[in-house]
């Protein structure tokens, strides 16, 4: 009996370090000052707020939904922290956990019209963000806010060399990976999304799980808000707009490559998209090729999804795959 092997990197993974290091090469050739350090930190930087937004639009696809809402809930977090802070006069800390409160219901909103009464969670969703449009324009009346000096801190200071941003960013990231992925309670999550009948039979209380998720996405939404509004230092009336279909492509994308949820694989993606944006912007080519590409990028994936199956990519040959 041949011993068995383990794979340190998935062939998905890879695939990815591929694609970036392209990316790399093409847009040092065309813009040399692309590869300078200050422009890949601020690639990273910009990479990590998408990634983790786009955490709570694939908790709920692994659960068999999809949220439109998730860009709208976070910028409502982020209003409504600046409106709690400002015009409520409540303290830094508590307008962050009002904001992040304020998330989760939103979430739950969603889920118990999802589960509870049937409704499809595209339809929910996507009558959540005009709901949202409405609510902000009404308690804020159009005015923008400042954040404290303890909200910026929160994404600005350091520890030592390495900015806050990217610490809370991967803590969340870390986090929500493990629990989605390594805990039964994930696998439950991501089983129901992949046979919401075979679920059932097993004993699954799929609308449970269905609305679990909903309430994750939520939390992890008002969260990304306060973060947002932490980094910008200030949040207008229409902040969060254009937040979902960057998080969209990311998370659809991510699920598509690997089959399945995999934090990492949102972050590689994040990166990646990131990559191409900041490419493009210092090449200056029109914002509109931006969207463009992002498109381009969706589609492909969903077509990739449908015609090739990369799960078995990982499962060539005699070895085991253990990697990321």
């Amino acid at each position: 009996m041949k011993k068995q092997t383990k794979r340190i990197i998935s062939p998905q993974t890879l695939s990815f370090i591929i694609m970036m290091a392209a990316c790399l090469i093409v847009f040092t050739i065309l813009k040399p000052s692309y590869i300078q350090p200050d422009n890949l930190y601020t690639i990273l930087m910009n990479s990590m707020l998408p990634a983790v937004l786009a955490l709570s639009m694939g908790i709920v696809i692994a659960a068999g939904g999809f949220d439109l809402s998730i860009g709208h809930m976070a910028g409502f977090s982020a209003l409504m922290c600046g409106f709690f802070l400002r015009d409520i006069g409540t303290g830094s800390r508590m307008a962050m956990l009002i904001a992040v409160m304020l998330g989760i219901i939103l979430g739950i909103l969603n889920g118990l019209m999802v589960t509870k009464l049937g409704i499809s969670s595209f339809i929910v969703t996507l009558g959540m963000q005009f709901v949202l449009t409405g609510v902000r324009q009404w308690i804020s009346g159009g005015d923008s806010y400042r954040a404290s000096k303890t909200i910026k801190a929160l994404t600005q200071s350091k520890v030592g060399s390495v900015p806050m941003l990217i610490i809370v960013s991967l803590l969340i990231i870390i986090i929500v990976g493990f629990i989605i992925q390594k805990t039964s309670f994930g696998r439950k999550i991501q089983f129901v999304g992949s046979n919401i009948t075979a679920s059932e039979y097993l004993g699954i209380p799929v609308r449970r799980y269905t609305f679990i998720a909903f309430v994750l996405s939520g939390g992890i939404a008002g969260i990304v808000g306060v973060l947002q509004f932490s980094k910008l230092t200030s949040a207008t009336i229409n902040i969060g707009d254009g937040w979902l279909f960057n998080s969209m492509t990311i998370a659809v994308f991510s699920s598509v490559i690997f089959g399945k949820f995999k934090a990492h694989g949102i972050v590689l993606v994040s990166i990646l998209i990131t990559m191409i944006t900041v490419g493009i912007n210092m090449l200056g080519v029109s914002a509109s090729w931006t969207n463009l590409m992002l498109g381009i990028i969706l589609i492909v994936s969903l077509l990739c999804g449908k015609y090739i199956d990369f799960g078995k990519l990982g499962k060539k040959g005699k070895g085991v795959e253990n990697g990321c």
